[in-house]
């Protein structure tokens, strides 16, 4: 045996060229086949990954998906609000350890505000667990700072101090419906690259976001005369306790409300949940889901999560499909490619049979050909993967928030390398078959 796969190693070596022709074309198979597979589960993991420990998500009465697409990814918005009688009635619930509320609505040359407490960077978690933390700068104290993720900083260059003015509705090409240049921000932080939509996001406080809105009359409304504050930078760590105040005004229309000089929020968009028991959160969900006040849709992320990967899944076969052809293509490349050698080595077999080599010997000889070609492709294509992984990891996290785990060599590629390697060895059992039956009907004669 070991006499054999040494002949067959000397062989290879012969042909070089034409080996190391076929060993590329195996291994793009093998690197687009694991390349294809490690970007479907990081894919995955990063739509898994974008929140954490977070038990509920409640908005309007909509549908699972939309409220879990703009809340989390940031994509599309409430067709309403939610009131804030509401968001009292689930802080009041004895079940419930935290909420934080959310605004959406206003963008940044095309990047999404979110008017939020700053309670928020310390609840929301992602992939396992993580906590917000902040590259630079703090969280934000006042109402004219803004926190900015980290792909916001980046790709528009500003930095901590920068003035930064929001617009009025989030369209396509950044601008907005109309620029609110009458309350300029402060950035006060910046986030650290988290791979998920956070990066991609401005952050500031909900009373800020009410008070880029004074004057427009759907958004905000007033039961008291209108009197500018000179200072919009005092802290308003008590978000919540001044939404509520709204909600005993009578008068207050909109989103937001004005009285006695102050903003008050009349409703958000939505508000993130925490139970003081993770058990207790279908019982939450279900009272929330069925609070007779008003309409309200509280949905558990895991399983929207799921819900939202199944609706996806014909991108995930699409790819499963090109990935196996691409892999088809290799094999019947490599059955081709001995096909023409086991051709053109018909003097060879004589020979080698004229010397003794039997049936067995001839099969093995090319399907360990067949097994050292398959073994390097796998190697190189293995090789190549990973180290592209390696080196373009961190771009592509960057540019398009997928982290693609360097975890070594896994289960599934394995699983994937035996059994390519068996289907090369039956590729050279049958191109052996036809090279041994080539060489029994020629005679050792050259031909003329």
């Amino acid at each position: 045996m070991i006499g054999v796969m040494n002949l067959a190693i000397r062989s290879l070596w012969h042909r070089r060229l034409a080996t190391a022709m076929t060993v590329v074309a195996i291994s793009l198979s093998v690197a687009l086949f694991v390349g294809v597979n490690k970007t479907r589960e990081a894919t995955r993991d990063a739509f898994g990954g974008a929140i954490s420990r977070v038990d509920l998500i409640v908005g309007p009465r909509t549908g699972t998906l939309s409220l879990l697409l703009y809340s989390v990814f940031h994509v599309g918005s409430p067709t309403h609000n939610v009131s804030m009688k509401s968001v009292q009635y689930a802080a009041s619930k004895p079940q419930v350890a935290w909420v934080v509320p959310f605004s959406l609505g206003d963008g940044f040359r095309g990047y999404p505000v979110l008017g939020t407490t700053p309670e928020f960077f310390e609840r929301y978690k992602f992939r396992d667990a993580e906590t917000i933390r902040f590259s630079d700068g703090k969280a934000f104290a006042g109402d004219a700072d803004v926190v900015i993720g980290s792909d916001v900083a980046q790709s528009l260059g500003l930095k901590l101090t920068d003035k930064i003015v929001l617009s009025h509705g989030h369209t396509e090409d950044g601008d907005g419906f109309e620029k609110h240049d009458d309350h300029p921000f402060t950035v006060m932080g910046i986030t650290a690259t988290t791979g998920t939509p956070i990066d991609r996001t401005v952050f500031v406080s909900l009373v800020g976001l009410g008070e880029i809105h004074r004057g427009i009359g759907e958004s905000i409304g007033s039961n008291t005369a209108h009197e500018p504050e000179d200072d919009h930078n005092h802290n308003h760590n008590h978000d919540m306790a001044q939404a509520v105040k709204a909600d005993n005004d009578e008068h207050a229309q909109g989103s937001f409300a004005e009285k006695d000089g102050q903003i008050v929020v009349n409703s958000v968009s939505g508000f993130f949940l925490g139970a003081k028991n993770r058990m207790e959160s279908l019982n939450l969900q279900s009272d929330l889901n069925t609070w007779k006040d008003e309409a309200l849709l509280a949905i558990m992320p895991g399983v929207a999560m799921a819900e939202l990967w199944k609706n996806l899944s014909i991108f995930e076969t699409a790819m499963s499909v090109v990935s196996f052809s691409v892999v088809i293509t290799g094999v019947l490349g490599l059955f081709v490619s001995l096909l023409i050698l086991s051709g053109q080595r018909q003097r060879e077999m004589m020979v080698l049979r004229a010397v003794g080599a039997g049936p067995k010997t001839i099969f093995m000889l090319l399907a360990g050909e067949a097994v050292c070609l398959v073994f390097a492709g796998i190697a190189l294509g293995l090789g190549v993967m990973y180290g592209a992984m390696w080196v373009l990891g961190p771009w592509i996290e960057k540019k398009f928030a997928v982290t693609l785990a360097l975890s070594g060599v896994g289960t599934y590629d394995l699983i994937f390398s035996a059994g390519l390697l068996v289907v090369g060895a039956l590729v050279g059992v049958l191109a052996s078959v036809k090279a041994y039956r080539a060489a029994m009907y020629d005679g050792l004669a050259t031909k003329f």
